[in-house]
């Protein structure tokens, strides 16, 4: 009896998902645990294992496309065995996809040679041109004695220029022997006016749920952010200092997140969700961490910070970080945040207003990081100041709660013994 492999559902709020790649094709043998594709779901990429022994039957759905959880993608039995019928499928990867309409390109006859006439492969043939570099100008595909004579008057650099900036080359006089044209006998105008073609890139399934969960935010959520700067000079010394020791390595980001872990025990307001007319203070700490990876932004979960000291949470996040990037988070890694940090620092960003993940009271932004003269008495010293923007859900804290906890933020990042014991 053939069996069923499914668009895994791995999370509550999981409604589709997107086959990212197969690692099969019908035919295959495949073994129980054997990877069979990789999953993209609106969190993280994920290898899909298949739970059979047997061979793939059949390959349904197109890699690239939204499938609802539950639906059937694959079938795994016996060779030869009748593939069951579904109420709902999808296309089978192997149907062809429909031909491109950008320009036509020598189509194989029978024999599998480019199409041509007679008069165009003499043409070739006398002037030891390659029919596969020609452009095809005929109705069916086929090359034409006027496609070699246009391949013949040009080099293939000033062909290909030419058709970007759409430009006729019947028109243009050569500066090589018999009027041949270079590149540097096109005219400049046409160059100029020519815009370069756009290029269209479908979003990923995780940039798609972002930017779904961004918007609800801001439709539903009343958010402010109040933003700061922490003088940083001292927790950038002992930073030095921590790595200077054998098997240590602290980031920045890594004090912030610790002294947000600390600032959110003394404030629990900031760690609670508002649940219709109650709100829920939560026992733990569940620190998101925002990760740009190629796919999209991506928030795994530090759960329990608070039982974490500075080197475990630094241990944790460059661990999570690096699944992200992998595609390798689990749904367990990537749920339950009760408060997030972003930071863009790194890029130079001085001031920004980061959105609230909703159900979270909070996110805190943590921008660049810049030197700034100020007086020591009747010196003049360097210090350094990190920007922090930290916007709340009005309606679970007000300013002055939010206020207050961001000022524990910033006292703990201009005292980092504190955030050590």
């Amino acid at each position: 009896m053939a069996n069923s492999i499914i668009m895994p559902k791995t999370g509550m709020a999981m409604e589709e998902g997107v086959i990212v790649e197969w690692r099969v094709k019908e035919g295959d043998k495949v073994q129980k645990g054997d990877i069979v594709a990789v999953i993209e779901t609106d969190k993280s990429a994920m290898e899909l294992e298949s739970d059979y022994d047997g061979v793939i039957l059949a390959v349904m759905g197109k890699t690239g496309e939204p499938i609802p959880v539950t639906r059937v993608i694959a079938w795994v039995g016996q060779p030869g065995e009748p593939v069951p019928a579904e109420p709902e499928t999808f296309p089978s990867v192997r149907a062809e996809t429909p031909p491109p309409v950008q320009e036509r390109v020598p189509a194989p006859g029978t024999d599998g040679r480019i199409r041509a006439t007679p008069a165009a492969r003499k043409a070739a043939r006398d002037r030891g041109m390659d029919l596969a570099s020609l452009k095809a100008g005929g109705r069916s595909g086929e090359i034409r004695l006027a496609d070699v004579k246009a391949g013949a008057m040009a080099t293939p650099l000033a062909r290909r220029m030419a058709e970007d900036q759409g430009i006729a080359l019947e028109g243009v006089r050569g500066s090589g022997h018999a009027g041949k044209i270079f590149s540097a006998d096109l005219p400049a105008a046409g160059r100029e006016r020519r815009a370069r073609p756009d290029t269209r890139v479908p979003l990923t399934n995780i940039q798609r749920v972002t930017g779904r969960r961004m918007l609800e935010s801001r439709q539903t959520i009343p958010d402010v952010t109040e933003h700061t700067r922490a003088d940083v000079t001292r927790m950038l010394e002992i930073r030095r200092e921590l790595n200077e020791q054998p098997g240590i390595r602290i980031t920045v980001n890594d004090f912030v997140l610790a002294a947000a872990v600390k600032a959110l025990e003394a404030n629990p307001r900031m760690n609670s969700v508002l649940d219709g007319n109650e709100l829920v203070y939560r026992g733990s700490v569940n620190l998101g961490v925002a990760v740009a990876t190629e796919r999209g932004l991506l928030v795994p979960v530090i759960r329990d910070a608070q039982d974490l000291g500075l080197r475990q949470i630094s241990a944790k996040a460059a661990e999570l970080a690096a699944k992200a990037r992998e595609g390798k988070l689990s749904g367990e890694e990537m749920g339950g945040g009760t408060f997030t940090v972003s930071n863009v620092g790194m890029y130079g960003i001085t001031l920004f207003t980061p959105i609230i993940n909703p159900p979270e009271a909070a996110i805190l932004g943590v921008c660049a990081i810049e030197d700034e003269l100020r007086f020591a008495g009747d010196k003049v010293v360097n210090r350094k100041f990190m920007g922090l923007s930290l916007s709340f859900d009005h309606r679970i804290v007000d300013g002055a709660d939010s206020a207050l906890f961001v000022k524990t933020i910033k006292d703990l990042l201009e005292s980092p013994l504190l955030i050590l014991v």
